[in-house]
């Protein structure tokens, strides 16, 4: 062989051979920070099939994604007799990459649910079909594609007034993501999948896409390189945000990141009002498609931090400086339109406040710097879950399937 060419084939054996050895390396030590997600033609997004590894962020939690791509065991199409299935779906709350799967609300809710009388010899399954970062248009699409195939006796909506009613505007959130358009006059909802139409978009769901979050997957290397260039972003984020709230500690005080205040206020700027009237619409509609499909449904709000902090004057404080004179107004108005619709409706906040406060303990947050903020820590997961078995055995007994 020419000597040229030994030049070139040993450094590049070499690196080969090294990239190797750190590859078994990283997999020997559970080293993985895989894609959990990737562009979904119809869904905006969604979860890798068997997707694996540590999911950062207020905790480090070791995820595993089911075949289906959500946070989930894997469930078999046909349900099995004597079986009564709860369809879950929801946002980062329910996809609860905070804490471990045993220990989400819906996991709680499975087990608790074994003992209830009303069951008579049936058993209980839940399923989950949620997604980080969903709003309550993309759940529904997420039933539409997968939820009604397990032939669910019941759906849940985990609904979370901090973030969800933004997340349903096009006026006051214009990503790229889908939304279903409110006409005010017919009170008809049009789907605007305008996003799935960009050239970036239809990238990454075709063959482009295939090759990097296939290469993404096969390489721990490839994941740690992209999970390094994510926290080196975070904690520049974060840096600004502690030298934001440094600077406007009063104003800042009990605020929490990504979710919006003006969902305690009435509702007075069209943006508001429109963005009110499309979620009711998209709830009424998630709910009429679950009696369609023969089964049963249960709005579940979910909680905020500050409505549910155990520290009162801080809860106070932040309301008077928002001008709010019920932290519970989106809880409220939401058990209002269950009322309205017919279908039940579990207000999860007020209860988790008496329980916060009775126990002087968070059910949200973790470590610095949340606590008392962020997702529900395995306590707001448990008491949720135990709260949501209570309800559903209520509902089961009242009214048999």
């Amino acid at each position: 062989m020419p000597r040229r060419s030994l030049r070139v084939l040993f450094p590049a054996a070499s690196i080969g051979l090294a990239l190797l050895f750190i590859e078994v390396l990283l997999r020997l030590a559970s080293i993985a920070y895989p894609a959990f997600d990737r562009p979904t033609k119809g869904l905006r997004e969604w979860g890798v099939p068997h997707a694996e590894g540590w999911a950062t962020g207020e905790v480090s939690t070791w995820v595993r994604l089911n075949a289906e791509g959500a946070r989930d065991r894997d469930h078999t199409e046909a349900k099995p007799a004597g079986t009564i299935r709860i369809v879950v779906v929801g946002d980062s709350y329910a996809a609860a990459f905070q804490v471990a799967m045993r220990d989400t609300f819906w996991a709680v809710a499975e087990r608790e649910l074994g003992d209830c009388s009303g069951l008579g010899e049936r058993t209980v399954e839940m399923i989950n079909i949620s997604k980080n970062g969903y709003g309550t248009t993309e759940e529904l699409l997420a039933l539409r594609r997968f939820g009604w195939k397990y032939e669910p006796d019941w759906v849940v909506l985990a609904f979370l007034t901090g973030n969800d009613f933004r997340n349903n505007s096009k006026a006051l959130k214009d990503s790229d993501r889908p939304y279903f358009i409110l006409d005010e006059a017919s009170d008809e909802l049009r789907l605007d999948e305008s996003y799935a139409q960009k050239k970036s978009f239809e990238r990454w769901t075709g063959w482009p896409g295939d090759l990097w979050y296939g290469s993404v997957r096969a390489s721990r290397i490839l994941q740690l390189a992209r999970h390094l260039r994510r926290q080196i972003k975070v904690r520049i984020e974060r840096a600004n945000e502690t030298a934001e709230r440094a600077l406007n500690e009063e104003r800042t005080e009990g605020a929490e990141l990504g979710l919006d205040e003006a969902v305690y206020l009435e509702p007075r700027d069209p943006a508001w009002q429109s963005a009110w009237h499309t979620t009711e619409a998209v709830i009424r509609l998630m709910h009429r498609e679950t009696r369609v499909a023969g089964a049963n449904f249960l709005l579940m709000t979910l909680s905020n931090a500050i409505q549910v902090n155990p520290d009162v004057a801080l809860r106070d404080a932040y309301a008077e400086r928002i001008g709010a004179t019920d932290l519970f107004l989106p809880d409220r108005r939401l058990r209002s339109l269950g009322h309205a619709a017919h279908f039940p409706v579990l207000t999860l906040a007020p209860m988790l406040r008496a329980w916060a406060e009775e126990r002087e303990t968070c059910a949200h947050g973790f470590e610095e710097p949340w606590i008392c903020q962020g997702h529900w820590n395995e306590h707001g997961h448990r008491v949720a879950g135990e709260l949501l078995a209570r309800r559903l055995c209520q509902e089961i007994t009242a009214s048999p399937l």
